[in-house]
C-alpha cells in the first residue's frame, strides 16, 4: 500500500531554499519551526536525500524545544552510490535508518550504530520515486515526510505520488544566486492551493492532491 507523501520545506519569498553554494540559511521561524516539529511527531519516516545529510549532518527528530513529543521517526535517504558518511548525526538514534540505493553500489555494512540500518535497492542505477514507495509501502510505513533537497522535492513532485505540499515562505529575497527550490522540470504541473495562512512574519502555503 503507498504512503501518504507529504513534501516539506521552507524557503525565501523569492522560492530559495539555501544560500549561494548550498549554505543553509534558517528561513523558518519559530511559529513554523512548532509546526514541522509537530508534523514530524505525527509520520513514521523523514525522508531525505544524501547531500542534505552530507550537507547539513540534521537529525531528523522531533526537538522538544518546538514540540513535545517521545516519537523518534524512523530516516529514509535516499542515497544512489551509498556515499553517506558515517558520522552523520541520524545514526545516532534507536530507530531504523533506510538507505535506498542505485543497483550499482559498493555495500557497507555500517558497524556500531545505534540506528538500524537497512540497505533497500532499486534496478536502476538512481532509485526512482516508484521504487522508493514501493520499498517504503513494503516495510508498512503509512506517513512519510519529504523534507529535501531540491532534486528530492522534484523527484516526487514530478512522479505525482506526493499527497500534500507545505511550503513556509519567509519575508527575506536571497537573489539568483540562492539554490532554487526545484531542479528543472519536464513539464509544467499544475496544482491547487489548499489554504495560504499567515505563520508569523511568514506565511505557509498548503496543498493537496
Amino acid at each position: 500500500m503507498k504512503p501518504y507523501i507529504h513534501i516539506n520545506f521552507a524557503c525565501s519569498i523569492d522560492g530559495k531554499i539555501a544560500l549561494e553554494g548550498g549554505r543553509p540559511y534558517k528561513f523558518s521561524n519559530l511559529e513554523d519551526l512548532q509546526r514541522v516539529h509537530r508534523l514530524r511527531s505525527e509520520v513514521d519516516a523523514i525522508l531525505v536525500g544524501k547531500n542534505t545529510i552530507n550537507n547539513d549532518d540534521p537529525k531528523l527528530v522531533v526537538n522538544p524545544k518546538y514540540y513535545s513529543s517521545d516519537k523518534v521517526p524512523d530516516a529514509v535517504v535516499l542515497d544512489s552510490r551509498l556515499q553517506i558518511k558515517e558520522s552523520a548525526r541520524v545514526f545516532d538514534y534507536n530507530r531504523k535508518v533506510i538507505l535506498i540505493t542505485g543497483s550499482d553500489i559498493n555495500f557497507n555494512n555500517f558497524k556500531n550504530k545505534r540506528a538500524e540500518v537497512l540497505v533497500k535497492r532499486c534496478d536502476s542505477p538512481r532509485p526512482g520515486v516508484d521504487c522508493i514507495v514501493k520499498i517504503l509501502g513494503d516495510l508498512e510505513y503509512k506517513k512519510i515526510l519529504v523534507e529535501g533537497g531540491k532534486s528530492v522535492i522534484t523527484s516526487f513532485l514530478e512522479s505525482q505520488f506526493w499527497d500534500e505540499i507545505s511550503i513556509f515562505y519567509s519575508p527575506v529575497f536571497v537573489g539568483d544566486k540562492g539554490v532554487s527550490m526545484l531542479d528543472s522540470m519536464i513539464t509544467v504541473k499544475n496544482v491547487t492551493l489548499n489554504t495560504v495562512t499567515s505563520l508569523g512574519n511568514g506565511f505557509l502555503v498548503t496543498i493537496k492532491r
